[in-house]
């Protein structure tokens, strides 16, 4: 080998050899007033009914072909704007710190259009991430609101799936993504104020937060790729208008957190469509707690959502590698 070619070479094997980095788990900087934690998704959108508008293509080896740069970019430009106008009909009800976490696995979890975002809002965005879709919460925080929100696997509901799991409940009670991380937020005792999504998501959050939160239904689900819709333009003022009020019952404390007893017993299933490679990935996590119980399902025992959630951020990490 030619020494230049060495030289070439040397940084990747002083990676290689390095120790692999490890970060604190986020601290968000001070509020300025009452703060509001927005997550954003993308398949609960009311414009949102195939897989080719919410896929950029970089995801994985499985996603090069379902995307068209058009559908993203278009479905891109009106998820940073739904996410404006909440903020603007927050503002309204005396809003005043926004945090707004990606939570759409779409581009690595980068999707927003930061210059066109609100300039009071965090941003939030990337992957891997500590607690994925609901990275740095703390106390600081005064309410969740979930925009384009979607319902969980064997739902009804335009695009339906809760991360990589087929099912996946805590204490025996079945949770969609939503549920999963208000439990998360409930733990520091922030409760969910409002959510938007398709009808089979509003229907299914209910089941699960009971009826104290602001629903918004975006769109009524024909088919998993198929919805009747309202023009963009209604559905920013419909959001605002909601933002303004679930924020106004939010600082009046009418919106309980989230809970279950604990220590929880999570039980989940691995998504059938996925390889066996992604089932051994999985196994060797080797991850404290967790224990499998058949081919793709695990259990956990943890008196922790947060750590929960710390398992999910492993899972995905391998899933979209």
């Amino acid at each position: 080998m030619k020494p230049t070619f060495l030289l070439a070479l040397l940084p990747a094997v002083l990676a290689a050899q390095a120790p692999r980095a490890t970060y604190p788990q986020p601290k968000l900087p001070p509020a300025e007033g009452y703060r509001v934690y927005i997550i954003p998704d993308m398949e609960g959108m009311g414009s949102v009914v195939n897989i080719h508008e919410v896929i950029a293509g970089i995801e994985g080896k499985n996603y090069t072909t379902l995307t068209g740069p058009d559908y993203w970019n278009h479905s891109r430009s009106l998820m940073t704007q739904e996410v404006n106008a909440v903020i603007r009909g927050a503002r309204l009800s005396g809003a005043r710190s926004f945090v707004v976490n990606e939570g759409h696995g779409g581009n690595l979890f980068a999707n927003i259009i930061p210059e066109d975002l609100d300039t009071a809002a965090l941003l939030i965005r990337g992957f891997p991430k500590p607690l994925i879709m609901i990275t740095g919460i703390d106390s600081s925080v005064g309410t969740v609101i979930f925009t384009g929100a979607h319902a969980g696997p064997g739902h009804p509901g335009v695009l339906a799936h809760n991360y990589s799991f087929d099912h996946f409940s805590v204490d025996g009670h079945e949770l969609n993504e939503v549920g999963i991380n208000a439990l998360i937020a409930g733990e520091y005792g922030v409760g969910v104020s409002m959510i938007s999504g398709d009808d089979g998501e509003i229907a299914q959050c209910r089941e699960i937060l009971g009826d104290k939160f602001v629903g918004v239904i975006t769109k009524w689900a024909l088919s998993p790729g198929a919805a009747i819709t309202y023009s963009p333009v209604k559905e920013r003022r419909m959001l605002a208008d909601s933002a303004a009020k679930a924020v106004r019952l939010a600082r009046a404390h009418a919106f309980t957190p989230y809970t279950l007893p604990r220590p929880y017993q999570v039980e989940f299933t691995l998504r059938a469509s996925y390889p066996d490679s992604i089932v051994t990935a999985v196994d060797s996590l080797h991850w404290p707690g967790l224990e499998k119980t058949s081919g793709r399902t695990y259990r956990l025992t943890t008196g922790s959502a947060v750590q929960m959630g710390y398992l999910l951020d492993a899972i995905e990490s391998v899933v979209l590698k």
